[in-house]
């Protein structure tokens, strides 16, 4: 986990979340030395830059607004920080179907070729949106809908857009 969260944890209060370490959480990359067919074997999650961590919240903010505020930066046991702020939620972990249901609706596509059953990715081609790392403790159903909190989004460019497009 790349955060240490503090606050309360009362539903609607509000839960400050600092990145540990030098961990800004993980952005989908290639690994350039596999060659196959199949997206599980060469898309790996790497660990992500600060940059990368804050374009996710930039993405984040434009699926679903007000999710994250920036509340600045800090030392967190002798590390660079970055602090944002997030409501907290009386909720409960969503399940697949309604997550599925959800992204459908949106115009996400899952993005199926991997081994499980329920897709953690997804891809919106019109607004070049992929959503990774998608699944039931990232997603919260909360008072009739659905919270991403912890997915990664990016828009793809190059090998990696073109690979989601054939989805």
């Amino acid at each position: 986990m790349e955060h240490a969260v503090f606050g309360g944890r009362m539903a609607g209060g509000l839960a400050l979340k600092a990145t540990k370490g030098a961990r800004f959480g993980y952005w989908p990359s290639f690994a350039s030395d596999v060659v196959s067919t199949r997206l599980d074997e060469f898309l790996v999650m790497r660990p992500a830059t600060p940059v990368q961590y804050f374009a996710r919240l930039i993405l984040l903010d434009a699926l679903c607004p007000d999710l994250n505020h920036l509340e600045g930066f800090s030392q967190l046991d002798d590390h660079f920080s970055i602090v944002t702020s997030q409501l907290w939620y009386a909720a409960r972990n969503a399940t697949w179907a309604e997550i599925g249901r959800w992204l459908r609706d949106l115009g996400f596509r899952p993005v199926r070729d991997d081994i499980y059953d329920d897709p953690t990715r997804w891809y919106h081609a019109e607004q070049n949106l992929a959503l990774f790392d998608v699944g039931e403790s990232n997603v919260l159903y909360s008072d009739g809908q659905l919270v991403p909190i912890d997915i990664i989004p990016m828009r793809p460019h190059g090998l990696l857009r073109e690979t989601l497009k054939r989805f």
